[in-house]
């Protein structure tokens, strides 16, 4: 037989008779607390029913203040603690009992999830993540004009450090694909812990390692206006005296080399490397918030929990107050609202989510109701990672605005310069060969679509590839932390 409990209007539950007794003895149930299980008719006492049913005193002696079963010569009710020697008290001094009582032993507070819920959420994280990690490794480096699948010429890498910052995603979330379904509870934790454990350590232990540095395509094609006048023919030369690398007589084809770079840092001018007590405060705020938060999530009544919640919060604050290169991040950003208003705006949007999830830590206390405790958790987790991902945003979108202007104009002036270049159509066997030469040449319509696709993509790519690499981390403690729960009924295994 399984007991639902109810408490000033709140129903928790259900617990065995064997739990009900625990609890009826260590104060976690008061003897005011309503029982109900299947078949009964109505709520009724908790003491009535802790036997597993309505519990008759062989005595016939029963406790004036709750009614439990008592022996005859028994002084002491040890359902309620009523010394049956003094007076029954008073409703006012019953009702103040019971809170005094709440408040020192407060009752058990039952997870938010199921048993069914939980599972599938915290694998459900895991496996996003991973492939998060995985469209990362995938997806092209775009720059200039050109596409670079780095995972495609691994094996002609220059250094192993590239090699490595481009497995790491990979390997990083096939694992933690295959986690998903195939582990649970700590097992999964310290696989994700152990690999996070030797990437850090692998960028501690080698300044290249970690940067996550590819080779870039940069456009080296000088940019030519459209309005200068084509060379003459003398000096561009006949047809047959253009080489392969001319499309017309004179006009030089787009040309691009490959450097290493961290491209994303590199049009955000931002390195990470040169901000570290930054960067180090921010992981700190980062990890503390997200841990607590969907740990508490999972686990209400963990005291680790909490105490890292509040941690991270006060962390995240602290963050907008610690001096950088410039000054605190809070005059950075206030500077920055008047400068550059793309950077301005996605400093803003980080500063009030971030500002957004430390208040949802703050507020979400130890003795708040499960509802609201599960509400606060989820959205100091979402105001945190949308603080970090938002924030970025504006800036890309300049980026991507920017490149594709600057690739645009490149492509006019180089599709106008050919198509000035060449000689005029008499007849439609000279039309076909002048189409067949501008057909070779990059459309500046197709500029703007190649370049827009292009920087997207590698926003996402580094989005997923440094968010992913961040998230996993905390979400790796919060399986250690929760381990395995235990399922609801004894029917699931």
């Amino acid at each position: 037989m399984m007991i639902h409990i109810s408490r000033d209007g709140e129903q928790f539950g259900p617990y065995s008779p064997e739990q009900v007794q625990e609890y009826l003895a260590g104060g976690q149930l008061l003897p005011t607390d309503l029982a109900w299980y299947e078949g009964a008719g109505d709520w009724v006492p908790v003491t009535a029913v802790a036997g597993g049913a309505a519990t008759i005193p062989v005595s016939g002696v029963a406790c004036t203040n709750c009614g439990a079963a008592m022996d005859a010569d028994q002084v002491i009710c040890l359902a309620c603690g009523q010394n049956m020697d003094e007076p029954k008290l008073s409703e006012e001094e019953a009702a103040a009992a019971v809170a005094e009582a709440i408040k020192h032993k407060p009752l058990e507070i039952p997870p938010p999830y199921t048993y069914e819920d939980e599972t599938s959420d915290r694998a459900g994280a895991v496996n996003s993540i991973g492939w998060a990690l995985i469209t990362a490794c995938l997806l092209p480096v775009f720059g200039g004009s050109e596409w670079n699948l780095a995972w495609m010429n691994f094996w002609k890498l220059p250094d192993w450090q590239m090699m490595f910052d481009i497995l790491v995603p990979g390997v990083l979330g096939i694992v933690c694909v295959i986690l998903a379904s195939a582990a649970h509870g700590r097992a999964r934790g310290v696989t994700l812990l152990v690999l996070m454990l030797i990437i850090f350590g692998m960028g501690m232990a080698d300044e290249k390692t970690g940067t996550l540095k590819l080779a870039v395509p940069i456009d080296t094609t000088p940019k030519m206006s459209a309005t200068s006048n084509p060379a003459p023919p003398d000096a561009m030369g006949s047809e047959e005296e253009a080489g392969e690398n001319e499309v017309a007589p004179g006009v030089p084809k787009a040309t691009s080399e490959k450097r290493d770079k961290n491209i994303f840092y590199d049009k955000l001018d931002f390195h990470p490397g040169e901000h570290p007590m930054l960067v180090a405060v921010f992981l700190v705020g980062w990890l503390g918030v997200v841990f607590g938060a969907k740990a508490r999530l999972y686990r209400p009544d963990s005291k680790v929990a909490w105490i890292v919640g509040m941690v991270g919060g006060g962390v995240a604050i602290l963050f907008w107050f610690i001096p950088s290169g410039s000054g605190m991040m809070l005059t950075t950003m206030i500077d920055a609202l008047g400068n550059d208003r793309y950077l301005g705006t996605g400093l803003l949007l980080m500063f009030l989510l971030t500002i957004g999830s430390a208040v949802c830590c703050f507020i979400n206390t130890r003795r708040i109701r499960p509802s609201f405790m599960k509400k606060y958790s989820n959205l100091a987790v979402s105001c945190m990672v949308a603080g970090v991902m938002l924030s970025l945003v504006p800036a890309w979108g300049k980026v991507m605005y920017d490149e594709t202007k600057s690739h645009h104009a490149k492509a006019k002036a180089r599709y106008d310069k050919v198509k000035a270049s060449l000689p005029k159509a008499y007849i439609g066997t000279q039309t076909a060969q002048n189409e067949a030469k501008l057909a070779k040449v990059e459309k500046p319509t197709n500029a703007v679509i190649n370049s827009i696709c292009g920087w997207m993509l590698v926003g996402v790519k580094y989005f997923a590839w440094i968010g992913g690499m961040l998230i996993v981390l905390p979400l790796s403690l919060v399986e250690i932390l929760c381990g395995l729960r235990e399922p609801d009924s004894a029917e699931f295994v």
